[in-house]
């Protein structure tokens, strides 16, 4: 295992297990909504296209970034998956969702799309039908937070499990060959810790809310891949990746205040497992 290779797998443990800590204890305190926002802005591809660029070269991680939209449309169908099966437990719904992942994402490495228009077309067809049926079909409103006293093993059991699901899937990534390794650099790590979290915390409820409030944050990753396939180009890395993570956070942030602030609202839920 190189050491470029291995400095990344410690990063994606560690930025990613903190990201999703942070995000979940936000959604604790704030609600979903919030929570929801921070797990869909980028963080695990900020540092994998940063890495691409820095190991190959900027002109490779701009052609990795082409294939993000894809991968964020199949990541809304499998929240929206998980939400619609998660009332019959939370083993089934991942079952179901990676299920639906595994096909897709096959799928997705097997064609090779390379019109980026057809891409960004395919993102917005399946984020569109996936916010359609969270919103209409499922109608899951988003949760207001509740004060938790945590424990320093809450704290660290959240850190871990985050940050192992986060480093396996760049370890698969490395080793699983042509196929299998682009199809878990699609894998939603922050996602799937973010709602196994939350399920374990809050209940299928409250998780189901996160998935929704994710899948329309998600947006600022497609924005800030679109920001790098320009800014790498004319900036370089360093100042390319300065610029297309201000352009995606101010995304969310916009994001947030007029879309995910305006979804349904329910100001109390049940806590589980305290």
């Amino acid at each position: 295992m190189d050491n470029i290779f291995l400095l990344k797998l410690i990063l994606a443990f560690l930025t990613g297990g903190t990201w999703v800590l942070i995000a979940t204890i936000i959604a604790d305190k704030f609600g979903s909504k919030i929570g929801g926002l921070i797990a869909g802005l980028p963080s695990t591809l900020l540092f994998s296209l940063l890495f691409i660029g820095w190991a190959q070269t900027p002109a490779i991680a701009v052609k990795a970034a082409s294939i993000v939209p894809i991968i964020g449309g199949i990541n809304t169908l499998f929240l929206v998956i998980f939400s619609s099966k998660i009332k019959r437990g939370l083993l089934i719904s991942l079952i179901y969702a990676f299920a639906l992942w595994i096909i897709l994402s096959f799928l997705a490495v097997i064609l090779r799309f390379h019109n980026f228009n057809v891409i960004l077309l395919g993102y917005v067809l399946m984020f569109s039908f996936s916010y359609y049926v969270f919103e209409f079909k499922l109608k899951i409103p988003s949760i207001a937070g509740k004060k938790i006293q945590y424990t320093r093993q809450q704290i660290l059991l959240r850190g871990l499990l985050s940050g192992l699901i986060v480093s396996l899937s760049v370890l698969f990534g490395k080793i699983g060959g042509p196929t299998i390794g682009g199809m878990f650099g699609m894998f939603p790590a922050m996602f799937t810790s973010t709602l196994i979290i939350t399920y374990l915390t809050h209940g299928p409820q409250f998780s189901s809310a996160i998935a929704k409030s994710s899948m329309i944050s998600s947006i600022s990753i497609v924005v800030y891949a679109v920001a790098v396939r320009h800014s790498y180009n004319s900036l370089g890395l360093v100042y390319g990746t300065v610029l297309a993570t201000l352009v995606s956070f101010f995304s969310g942030y916009l994001i947030y205040k007029y879309v995910i602030k305006k979804v349904r609202y329910q100001k109390s839920f049940v806590i589980y497992g305290h």
